[in-house]
């Protein structure tokens, strides 16, 4: 175990990686990984997009796959993703073993193209969790409003989900409230509550991205941490409440927050400005590798931000709510758009290798 990671961990944080590939698999880089203290990965169209141009481990498969008869693309690429993340799925299960099915997870994104179809991200869903068939794997949702029902629906069926491209504290709250309702759905004699697992990923740099051009100075690289710490404030209020309490009793889980996007994009900002800045028990940070090299390899000091003193910092910045909701509203739809970008980009490298 680094020690560094320990000393989040400590603080009741979980450390997962934002990265995979065929080659990490092979080469024993993600095992290593996981030695050091990682305890999940995630994964999007982008990070596959990634790795299938960038490599040449997947020709073979990608060779086979085709040999047996498939033709159509999209059907290639669920079926090396598949395999991609179920291998990775056994390698963390000792985590999920260990963590009482409260960590090691790993995560697969529903086709971008559905985020807005609310039926046949369902359909995906289900298809890619019965594909892998590992309890410790975790089906993207995007955390649009069409995608409301599909965490209500596959938390029902005991899928486990992972929230994504939330970006206003709005829309985190109306997830959160679609995995309660999909606790209460539950049938009991089927499904083992307390196996049932989600988070919430909430997206920081993007925001201090398109923030950071409209307000002043003194501001700069802070909004995204404090609209962060208000959506764990959030957190705290809904799952101390009634409603969630007495499914608590029967063995529910909470709904994690998942800190996603946490490397920065002003080469000004330290690089563990949205690690050391987000730390608080029952949360995650999946970050990319340079975040991950630059944690084990430097010492600092964590501190928790519970014990801070939290400013308004939209009210004291030249921002109005207003405008603020309009920015997150908008990075939803772009954060679909690169997804779908990436889908179509990882289709199109597929494209080339079909005879």
């Amino acid at each position: 175990m680094n020690k560094e990671i320990l000393k989040i961990n400590n603080l009741k944080q979980s450390i997962w990686i934002d990265s995979i590939s065929r080659g990490m698999i092979q080469t024993g880089k993600i095992e290593s990984m996981v030695k050091n203290g990682v305890s999940g990965i995630t994964s999007n169209p982008a990070i596959f997009q990634k790795a299938l141009t960038n490599e040449d481990t997947y020709d073979n498969d990608i060779n086979k796959i085709i040999s047996s008869g498939t033709k159509d693309p999209k059907e290639i690429f669920q079926k090396l993703s598949i395999k991609d993340i179920t291998d990775a799925c056994k390698i963390l299960y000792p985590v999920y073993e260990k963590k009482d099915s409260k960590d090691g997870f790993v995560s697969i994104e529903i086709d971008p193209k559905f985020a807005r179809d609310t039926e046949k991200s369902i359909k995906e869903g289900i298809y890619l969790y019965e594909s892998i068939n590992q309890p410790n794997v975790m089906i993207k949702v995007p955390g649009t409003i069409e995608g409301q029902p599909v965490i209500e629906e596959l938390i029902s069926m005991g899928i486990n989900v992972n929230v994504t491209l939330l970006f206003s504290r709005k829309m985190y709250c109306e997830s959160a409230v679609s995995y309660i309702k999909g606790l209460k759905k539950i049938n009991k004699n089927q499904v083992n509550i307390k196996n049932v697992n989600s988070v919430a990923s909430f997206f920081i740099s993007r925001i201090d991205t398109e923030v950071d051009k409209i307000i002043d100075g003194d501001h700069k690289g802070k909004i995204a941490i404090y609209n962060a710490i208000k959506a764990y404030e959030d957190y705290k209020k809904i799952f101390s409440d009634k409603d969630f309490k007495d499914l608590e009793k029967l063995g529910a889980n909470t709904q994690k927050l998942l800190w996603a996007s946490t490397s920065v994009k002003n080469p000004d900002y330290e690089k563990l400005l949205y690690v050391e800045n987000l730390l608080a028990p029952e949360t995650v940070n999946t970050v990319p590798e340079d975040v991950y090299n630059e944690i084990i390899n430097n010492v600092n000091d964590y501190k928790s931000f519970l014990n801070e003193e939290i400013v308004d910092l939209i009210s004291e910045s030249s921002i109005s709510e207003k405008d603020f909701e309009s920015i997150t509203d908008n990075l939803l739809s772009v954060g679909i758009r690169l997804f779908e970008e990436a889908f179509d980009s990882l289709i199109a490298e597929l494209e080339k290798k079909l005879p």
